[in-house]
């Protein structure tokens, strides 16, 4: 089954209508009297039960539009929150197989002047220019149209979410019923940030949606299937337990436990620090770092190298630093492979 999956479209979706007359195509300056209704009173001529609005001023255009666009976003802002590594995996396994273009799922920031909301279908009206220069932009959502298109990604989900947890029902394995629910977990917050909003855009739209599954189970799913995942860590030459402790940390992030005992997955390293002669002023560290990580037959699985330098006045200084720059590496750039491997078993990279 391909990978065919709703999305939340930016906000560059935008279809720009016409401007007030001017040089250049620049609306051109009113007095307050002269104002369009639309910004005297927005609901007059867009009213509640059939649009969303939200007014923008800056001093341009786009300037007025991206604040506009913040405004309408605002509107969603107290309720819904998908974080950012939720977010790039749902990015990245949606474009995986080239169903959907880049554009179409991306969860980029076009609307965060005050808002990381990304709206579907969001449209602008004309612009107006008061006295005092400031361009002012209505931005508009059409409630039932644009619930119809909710409609429509949702339910694309909610099929792959399905998808992904029959194929982890038949995976065989730990490791891949773990990779497939993780996945379904991913999709599945994607979907409920769309429901969310359609909740607020079409109420009696958002009620009548029925998924094959609940949020709440695919992520208790998850949290089981993690918590047999038990993981033994083996890091050589490393003073302090520094980064093992930052491995053991980010591994309890993702739920899995830490044991030696008939592990699931096993990641071993090694760290090297050794001083380098490069300046008269500072003392410097070059450090090396290697870890893998190996599946229950002993088979590898992830391969990650990193290295780098420290400077610092005095050595031990400088052997701190590359201690937090190794940690760092660890935190972020080898759990980012552990996910990336989980995500391309099920996308069969």
């Amino acid at each position: 089954m391909r990978v065919i999956l709703g999305a939340v479209v930016t906000a560059a979706v935008l279809i720009m209508a016409g401007c007030a007359g001017g040089p250049g195509g620049a609306p051109s300056a009113r007095t307050a009297q002269d104002m369009p209704a639309w910004y005297l009173n927005p609901s007059a001529v867009y009213p509640d039960q059939v649009y969303l609005t939200a007014v923008g001023t800056g001093d341009t255009r786009r300037d007025a539009e991206q604040q506009a666009l913040a405004g309408l976003s605002q509107i969603f802002e107290a309720d819904i929150e998908v974080d950012m590594t939720t977010r790039e995996r749902y990015r990245e396994i949606m474009t995986a197989q080239g169903t959907l273009s880049e554009t179409e799922v991306e969860l980029a920031q076009t609307t965060n002047v005050r808002s990381a909301q990304t709206l579907l279908n969001v449209q602008t009206g004309e612009a107006a220019v008061d006295q005092s220069g400031r361009v002012h932009v209505i931005a508009y959502i059409e409630r039932i149209p644009t619930g119809r298109l909710y409609v429509e990604l949702i339910e694309k989900n909610g099929n792959q979410v399905q998808y992904f947890l029959d194929e982890a029902a038949v995976s065989g394995t730990l490791v891949r019923e773990y990779a497939y629910v993780s996945a379904a977990a991913v999709v599945a917050a994607g979907n409920e940030l769309l429901r969310d909003q359609l909740r607020i855009i079409a109420p009696a739209m958002g009620q009548i949606v029925r998924l094959s599954y609940t949020y709440e189970d695919v992520l208790r799913r998850r949290v089981d299937l993690a918590g047999r995942m038990r993981v033994s860590v083996v890091i050589t030459d490393d003073e302090g337990d520094r980064v093992g402790g930052v491995l053991r940390q980010a591994l309890g992030d993702e739920r899995f436990p830490v044991s030696s005992e008939d592990p699931v997955l096993r990641i071993t390293g090694r760290v090297s620090l050794e001083p380098v002669a490069l300046s008269d002023e500072f003392e410097t560290v070059r450090w090396v770092l290697n870890l893998a990580m190996s599946g229950p037959d002993g088979s590898a699985l992830i391969s990650y190298d990193d290295q780098g330098r420290a400077s610092a006045v005095t050595i031990d200084s400088a052997r701190a630093f590359a201690y937090r720059d190794i940690q760092d590496a660890v935190a972020k750039n080898f759990v980012r492979s552990m996910r990336r491997y989980f995500d391309g078993l099920v996308l069969g990279n």
